[in-house]
């Protein structure tokens, strides 16, 4: 059955519609649209310079600078529309604000207010943000501990470090795991190079047997072992020419700048313990003091220990020397490093009649106050 041609009406009317189709297409370009000169031109030599031109104060124009400026590298072609629709609404704006529109003016001033505060806003944030990175870079740096890291097979004389560096741990781990990969690989040369001494020997054999039988025979492996076995020799080499570097590694000797330097480092810890412990007598709770002072005697001595001798062993963990801490350090044996400063608390010689008699009327009038009833007391304030 022959299907008949569609008449010239249709195919009119197909044209046209797929004319009506064709326009509402989006169009595909080859190239980002942002390189394209129909959009470079009127955004760079309308849009930006009318922006820059009609900003109301210079908070706004350095604020839209930037705008421009962080949208340089979009590509989509619907986010670089909302973006020119939004900057021509925003010129829009300081058109009218230039040209005497009180309201746009009032918004335009707020929006730079608004923008400045944030501006401060973040700012400081950054701010902030860089104080705690200097604080963790200052609380996690290495520091000299004053012993050697001793040379190995992975590594020579080094200071030993606290905390140790990332890439000193990544290179001792490297080389580690690369020792373990050279040994791995020696050991497979050497089952190479025994399997081909096997065949050598089965076709010497066999070359033997054929010879006898008067058959022809090719051989493969006896002609040029050599050859055959090269490849294996110098892996084998260059995996030796690794070990021997190893080793020369580990007997490196320390050199005297090292030497020096791990002598400061001690020098410099002794002087800093010292100053901490002076710190810690003058008032100051350190980390130290504080874990010290949370500690007790081991559990078979503590559970012998009475009330009073728990008491005194946790007020002498304290790093006073003086007053009832002395006191309780010197009934307990310690060595004090001054025996005599606690008793400048006594006062001096000469005082001494005057300090008692002080003592003495205030030791008095605690025991009158003491010796009086509650209920006087009482009424004698509420009489007041």
């Amino acid at each position: 059955m022959a299907v008949p041609l569609p008449s010239l009406d249709s195919i009119s009317h197909r044209a046209r519609f797929a004319k009506l189709i064709s326009e509402l297409r989006p169009t595909r370009f080859r190239a980002p649209l942002t390189r394209l000169l129909a959009h470079r031109i009127p955004t760079l030599w309308t849009l930006y310079r009318g922006i820059m031109r009609d900003a109301p104060t210079e908070t706004i124009r350095s604020h839209m600078r930037e705008f421009f400026r962080a949208r340089r590298r979009v590509r989509e072609q619907g986010q670089v529309t909302r973006d020119l629709r939004k900057a021509h609404n925003r010129w829009d704006v300081f058109r009218k604000a230039k040209a005497g529109d009180e309201h746009f003016q009032a918004v335009c001033m707020r929006y730079s207010r608004m923008i400045e505060g944030a501006r401060i806003q973040a700012r400081a944030e950054w701010v902030y943000q860089q104080e705690l990175a200097w604080y963790e870079r200052m609380r996690t740096r290495p520091i000299l501990t004053g012993a050697y890291h001793k040379p190995s097979l992975y590594n020579r004389p080094l200071p030993r470090l606290r905390p140790q560096p990332r890439h000193i741990t990544g290179m001792i781990v490297s080389r580690l795991r690369a020792r373990i990969r050279r040994v791995a690989r020696q050991e497979t040369l050497k089952d190479h190079t025994r399997f081909l001494e096997a065949e050598r020997g089965v076709e010497q054999q066999l070359a033997k047997e054929a010879a006898t039988m008067r058959v022809p025979f090719e051989r493969v492996y006896t002609d040029d072992f050599e050859g055959w076995g090269k490849p294996i020799v110098e892996d084998l080499k260059k995996i030796s020419e690794s070990f021997d570097l190893e080793r020369m590694r580990e007997s490196t000797p320390y050199p005297p700048e090292l030497l020096e330097q791990v002598k400061a480092a001690r020098r410099e810890k002794v002087a800093n313990k010292t100053r901490e412990r002076e710190r810690e007598r003058r008032g100051e709770m350190t980390n130290r003091l504080r874990k010290q002072m949370r500690q007790s005697p081991p559990a078979h001595i503590l559970v012998k220990m009475s009330a009073r001798q728990r008491r005194m062993d946790a007020i002498a963990r304290g790093a006073s020397e003086v007053g009832y801490v002395a006191k309780v350090k010197h009934a307990l044996g310690f060595k004090l490093r001054d025996p005599d400063t606690w008793k400048a608390e006594l006062g001096k010689p000469e005082n001494k009649e005057m300090l008692d008699r002080i003592a003495e009327e205030i030791e008095n009038e605690n025991a009158r106050r003491r010796s009086v009833p509650l209920d006087n007391n009482v009424e004698s304030s509420e009489g007041r």
